[in-house]
């Protein structure tokens, strides 16, 4: 159920109920620090869906085109979808899993914090992830936001020596999606 669950974000051709939230605009970013050089990208072409009908957990499920993703400098975005993520070869991140402690969250506009837990994909590789965020609601929507780092080595995103005192091995990622009734 869950790899249909992605499937229907994916292929836009979502048929939706009372208890499912999506976007099509969620705010993907990233940031690698190093001594030598800050590299930074984002995208807003983040598509998500949350399913509230189970009742205890919501399932969440989020898909990032790659090349959407851009940069202050346009070497670093070529090099970024040629040389380090394969966009060509890889066009999408995803995540597909479940808000654990939905069930305890007040319906009220303040944030209130979750736990997203369920398999995240990029650049082929997929990982068992656990990643804390917080949800609030706002009228039908619910917006929701996470801040997790993503280690290069466990997706397989190598960095040549030339420039790996360039390129943080740990970067980190935020995550912001106002996600409306359907």
């Amino acid at each position: 159920m869950k790899n249909t669950f992605l499937l229907l974000l994916l292929s836009g051709s979502l048929v939706t109920t009372a208890q499912q939230h999506i976007t099509r605009s969620g705010h993907v970013h990233f940031f690698s620090s190093t001594p030598l050089e800050d590299i930074e990208a984002a995208t807003h072409q983040m598509s998500a869906i949350l399913d509230l009908s189970n009742g205890s957990s919501a399932g969440f499920a989020f898909q990032v085109p790659i090349l959407s993703f851009h940069f202050e400098k346009a070497l670093m975005e070529e090099h970024f979808n040629e040389n380090y993520l394969e966009s060509e070869r890889f066009p999408r991140s995803t995540f597909e899993g479940t808000i654990e402690n939905w069930a305890d969250l007040p319906d009220n506009e303040e944030w209130n914090d979750v736990i997203a837990s369920g398999t995240f994909t990029l650049h082929g590789i997929s990982k068992e992830r656990t990643i804390q965020g917080q949800a609030r609601k706002q009228g039908d929507s619910w917006e929701i936001r996470a801040a997790f780092d993503v280690l290069t080595a466990d997706h397989a995103i190598k960095i040549p020596k030339l420039v790996q005192k360039q390129i943080a091995e740990q970067i980190a990622v935020t995550v912001d999606a106002q996600l409306t009734l359907r």
